[in-house]
């Protein structure tokens, strides 16, 4: 099966904090053009936890009529408490888009995470991706816990953004072991192609706005078996990683928008997620360097 390439998007936005229409439409319709399967909107990227539910209904509705079922179009349910995750899947359901996006609330939250996730799978009217990410919510299932949410038939994969090489293989020997058909997807840049080569269906990435075309090219040559190559666009994905979001990963969301305005694509560089102070003048330096150098994989 081909694998699978996902841009969890970044949300760009006008200097005032309104949507910027033009630059999601330009977004997707190059991810399009790159040839990806599917963007995830309102991920850690996305900003999730920033926006009104409002704001988030204008960019969904956006997003689906801008792309018309030519690629996948997941969108996140993530929210502080279980109860308004599934307020607002029962607001998205008269949008016309693929799939839900859920990550449980963190370890703030006294509920069962794994009941959380299949209350969700229970409610869906249509598949639901699990976004299993510690790093973020604190929350580690056990290899059975996957194996109960696995079994309902409403999930249908998992992004793994767990970094935990132990934990990818235990999912694909599970998934062979008990006949499941759930999809693993990669979240982390720096390991997709280890992910891939070692049986992930695909992969679910933060740098998807920008690094579209790279992405694709990564998986293009796994599914080809040409390892030398998908280990080569691995180390050119994470030297843009480096160039873009810095080694300390200090311009996270505002590096890759800066990136994404230079390239003409967005407006701003505009983010709530972070502060806009740490674009200083030497990291806009550093990711205008970045994009010179591998402007023919970012074009």
């Amino acid at each position: 099966m081909k694998k699978k390439v996902i841009s969890a998007t970044v949300t760009p936005l006008l200097e005032n904090g309104s949507l910027d229409k033009t630059g999601l439409k330009n977004i997707l319709e190059r991810n399009i053009r790159h040839g990806l399967d599917g963007v995830f909107l309102f991920g850690s990227m996305g900003e999730w936890g920033s926006f009104s539910n409002a704001f988030k209904e204008e960019a969904l509705e956006l997003a689906c009529g801008c792309i018309g079922h030519r690629m996948e179009l997941l969108a996140g349910i993530n929210t502080t408490s279980l109860p308004l995750s599934l307020e607002i899947m029962k607001s998205y359901r008269k949008y016309d888009f693929d799939a839900y996006v859920f990550m449980p609330p963190g370890k703030t939250s006294k509920l069962d995470p794994v009941k959380s996730v299949l209350a969700v799978l229970d409610a869906a009217d249509r598949p639901v991706y699990l976004y299993h990410c510690p790093p973020n919510n604190g929350i580690n299932f056990t290899l059975g816990e996957f194996e109960t949410m696995m079994k309902h038939p409403n999930l249908k994969g998992i992004k793994n953004s767990s970094s935990n090489m132990w934990l990818r293989r235990e999912l694909l020997l599970l998934r062979a072991e008990k006949g499941l058909k759930t999809l693993f997807f990669e979240g982390q840049e720096w390991a997709a192609d280890e992910a891939l080569i070692a049986g992930y269906d695909g992969m679910i990435c933060g740098m998807g706005a920008l690094c579209s075309k790279m992405m694709r090219k990564l998986a293009d040559c796994v599914d080809a078996g040409d390892i030398s190559g998908a280990v080569e666009a691995q180390n050119n994905m994470i030297r843009v990683f480096h160039g873009v979001y810095g080694i300390d990963i200090g311009n996270c969301w505002n590096g890759q928008k800066y990136a994404l305005m230079k390239l003409g694509l967005i407006a701003s560089p505009f983010t709530f997620a972070q502060q806009m102070d740490s674009l200083t003048d030497a990291a806009k330096e550093r990711i205008e360097k970045c994009l010179e150098e591998f402007k023919d994989e970012l074009d």
